[in-house]
């Protein structure tokens, strides 16, 4: 995960576009996949479908914008994380370099992709590391259940590689 955020930043600094657009949606999956995987007895496959697996994840850490205990702006907010989810995978598609490109992007389309992925992993991370802290939220462990291959837990990257550069505005 460390990885794909350098290779993140690394390719926006290298110009390299529609690679740093392709990384950040291979962002979201490594930790959304991660995270289910941890917490979840028997996660089904996700097949590539980045919403399901998100909206799997989200359920598991009650970050629904359907609760009526809800602030209103919070519920946006959360609204607005699975928009960038639906945007990420089409952006891909369009610009990255996965597929043959419809569009070619620019710095701050990559920067886009990037920094949106950034934001949203950075919050449901730490919504996954504040749950499990407060005891709301159990992680599956090998040794509890039958979970085959379990990911190695998330070390949190440094807060310089989460936020925003500037240079990538």
């Amino acid at each position: 995960i460390v990885e794909q955020l350098e290779y993140c930043d690394r390719k926006v600094g290298d110009e390299d576009f529609d690679g740093a657009i392709t990384n950040a949606r291979a962002l979201v999956e490594a930790v959304l996949t991660d995270i289910e995987r941890r917490i979840a007895p028997k996660p089904p496959k996700s097949a590539g479908d980045l919403m399901r697996l998100f909206k799997r994840v989200k359920q598991r850490l009650n970050l629904i914008p359907d609760q009526p205990e809800l602030d209103e702006s919070l519920k946006q907010v959360l609204r607005g994380l699975s928009s960038i989810v639906a945007g990420l995978a089409p952006i891909r598609n369009r610009m990255g370099d996965a597929h043959v490109r419809a569009y070619k992007p620019s710095r701050h389309h990559a920067a886009l992709a990037v920094n949106c992925a950034k934001t949203l992993l950075d919050f449901v991370y730490g919504s996954f590391e504040y749950q499990k802290e407060r005891g709301t939220l159990e992680e599956v462990r090998a040794g509890h259940h039958a979970v085959a291959n379990v990911a190695q837990p998330l070390t949190r990257p440094p807060a310089c590689c989460m936020a925003p550069r500037q240079a990538h505005l």
